[in-house]
């Protein structure tokens, strides 16, 4: 039986290692003025306060939608659907959202794929229209997929349900939908972009930006025009981030993860190395908190008063027998080490170096899409 104590350091490890992935793969791909603007918000003495809104109406909302617009929380999506969502995750390194169906009498009211959430990344959902979805060609899926769990990774869910509860007549969710504009403005770009990540095709990803545009609901933000969508597409299909992509992806796409720009090929070393470490913390945690109940345990039992010495001797026996195995234990796991990382091909890397001299940087393609939007 594990103790609490263990139980408690597992969970905010793993969680902060998630956290920590999460915000190294939206590095690799989101527009930057997006990450920036998003992060002098959550910052801001002013921003921060007045989107807190949507944190203390979001009871409402679900209270709301789970009456007039959602299926109860057990209808599932396919099983299929749902690989395909696991999938994405592990490429984009999104957060774990919550899916929710819609009703098919209202579903026309809604985008096939909706993201919503909370502030600081606290909640995330993905609002599906099941029909529609499954309805969608098999990329074109991916790519609006994709790009919700984009939208997600990136904190836009609070835009999204901020423009949701002004709708449905939240009062104070007006005044935060109109200050939110030039956030919305620039946040389709990074989502954008984890579409065509998932997809790999720019051909696809126009075609399923251009179904999106007329498919258009009226309470959502307003997207820039097709065309400036289009063009940020087209330079990012030029950059490192898409040449690697294509490179290591090969035929085992399964598997594919962004990583820190520059290096996926070492994500799977690095992972476990981490991995490794927080596992060795956690068992050492264990023993050493089953080790101090089981000290306590026999501190406050009575000894009985007839005992003999020789009982009394066994005791501090047993103990330095269960010490030195833990501690035998614990030099194995320190000694445990994840296995080498396989040495990289040497075609695959030639490929890779020929298909990065000719990409462009992050940097660039976000410079050309600022100067066409007006920003700089």
């Amino acid at each position: 039986m594990v103790h609490i104590a263990a139980d408690l350091p597992q969970f905010l490890q793993r969680r902060e290692l998630a956290a920590y992935e999460q915000r190294l793969a939206r590095t690799a791909y989101a527009y930057g003025v997006d990450l920036r603007r998003a992060q002098w918000l959550a910052g801001s003495t002013v921003g921060d306060p007045l989107m807190r809104t949507v944190d203390r109406q979001w009871s409402g909302l679900v209270t709301d939608l789970d009456e007039s617009s959602l299926l109860p929380p057990r209808k599932a999506p396919p099983t299929a659907l749902l690989e395909e969502v696991a999938r994405l995750i592990h490429m984009l390194r999104a957060p774990l959202p919550t899916l929710r169906l819609l009703r098919p009498d209202v579903a026309a009211q809604w985008s096939a794929v909706t993201p919503l959430g909370t502030t600081k990344g606290s909640i995330h959902w993905l609002v599906l229209d099941l029909d529609r979805v499954m309805a969608l060609p098999p990329e074109e899926r991916t790519f609006v997929l994709a790009a919700g769990l984009g939208h997600l990774q990136c904190d836009h869910g609070s835009i999204f349900a901020a423009h949701l509860m002004a709708h449905r007549k939240h009062r104070a969710a007006k005044m935060v939908r109109t200050l939110l504009r030039p956030w919305a403005k620039v946040a389709v770009f990074s989502a954008d972009r984890a579409g065509l990540v998932a997809v790999q095709s720019l051909p696809v990803a126009v075609q399923a930006v251009e179904r999106q545009a007329a498919e258009h609901v009226s309470w959502m933000p307003r997207w820039p025009s097709v065309e400036a969508r289009r063009q940020a597409l087209e330079d990012f299909d030029h950059s490192a981030i898409m040449a690697r992509r294509r490179v290591l992806a090969g035929d085992v796409s399964q598997s594919w993860a962004i990583a820190p720009p520059g290096r996926e090929e070492e994500l799977d070393s690095l992972t476990q190395k981490i991995a490794a470490a927080f596992d060795g913390a956690i068992r050492l945690g264990g023993r050493l908190a089953m080790r101090i109940e089981g000290h306590e345990r026999r501190a406050r039992k009575s000894q009985p008063a007839g005992e003999s010495d020789e009982s009394e001797s066994e005791a501090p026996a047993s103990e330095s027998t269960a010490a030195s195995k833990a501690e035998a234990s614990e030099a194995e796991a320190s000694k445990r080490t994840p296995p080498p990382a396989p040495a990289p091909d040497p075609e695959q890397a030639s490929r890779l170096e020929h298909a990065l001299r000719d990409s462009w940087t992050l940097a660039r393609c976000d410079q050309r899409l600022t100067r066409r939007l007006g920003l700089l």
